[in-house]
């Protein structure tokens, strides 16, 4: 029996989450009729790629277009680490598969980081 704790993404809207460990992907599925959701380790005919990432509220499944919002938010130097940062989460105000999540790194201040240091654009993962 699976005892994580799942959040959703309109449950993280106008808050903030630390992605904590970003795993690998699974296939899933949502079988209606048994109102449960299927999970296969290879393709299958309407399943979705699906990336589990864990947070500090839990684990949170993401599409392939929101890992690479993700990432890319995190992309600097010809890297992307998602682990161990921070995210505040927006979205169009829609519903349904209207909606649209957007992800903005939450820059952490540094308390030894000296008073006047010149900040660049360069500074900044975008």
């Amino acid at each position: 029996m699976d005892n994580k704790q799942y959040t959703k993404l309109s449950a993280l809207v106008g808050k903030e989450f630390t992605v904590l460990k970003a795993g690998g992907y699974t296939w899933k599925k949502w079988d209606n009729e048994a109102r449960k959701m299927l999970v296969s380790d290879r393709f299958e005919q309407g399943f979705r790629k699906i990336y589990s990432v864990e947070t500090d509220k839990g684990f949170l499944d993401v599409g392939p277009g929101q890992m690479s919002t993700l990432l890319e938010a995190t992309y600097k130097n010809g890297k992307a680490d998602i682990n161990n940062v921070t995210f505040n989460v927006k979205s169009n105000g829609k519903t349904g598969m209207d909606i649209r999540y957007y992800f903005n790194v939450v820059v952490q201040t540094n308390d030894n980081q000296d008073i006047g240091e010149e900040i660049t654009m360069e500074d900044f993962p975008f």
